[in-house]
């Protein structure tokens, strides 16, 4: 391997200890963003189905629907750039609409 390993910045290449850096900052902040997310829908979730608010299937098939046409899209925008270089976008994609259009839903 080289000394640098090619990422962006101003000549298209970064040294290693750069690159790590900032997959680990990536990395922690779609962890956190996923938190906040997950924290806000649980406590939803939660209030609506305490209040008989919410159907299980309905939410489901939403859930089935939105994955098969968006999924993909939302995947490669939470990634953001730097990550989407360096992972197989398309095979995650795939694993996750089948996850949530088939086991996932419920």
């Amino acid at each position: 391997m080289d000394e640098f390993s090619p990422v962006g910045g101003d000549d298209g290449m970064r040294p290693p200890d750069e690159w790590a850096e900032l997959l680990a900052r990536s990395v922690a902040h779609l962890a956190a963003q996923l938190t906040v997310g997950q924290i806000r829908l649980r406590a939803l979730g939660s209030v609506l189905h305490e209040r008989g608010e919410i159907d299980a299937e309905t939410v489901a098939a939403r859930v089935r629907a939105i994955a098969a046409a968006d999924g993909g899209a939302i995947l490669r925008e939470n990634l953001g750039e730097p990550l989407a270089q360096v992972i197989d976008s398309d095979a995650l994609e795939r694993d996750l609409v089948a996850y949530l259009t088939e086991a996932g839903a419920n």
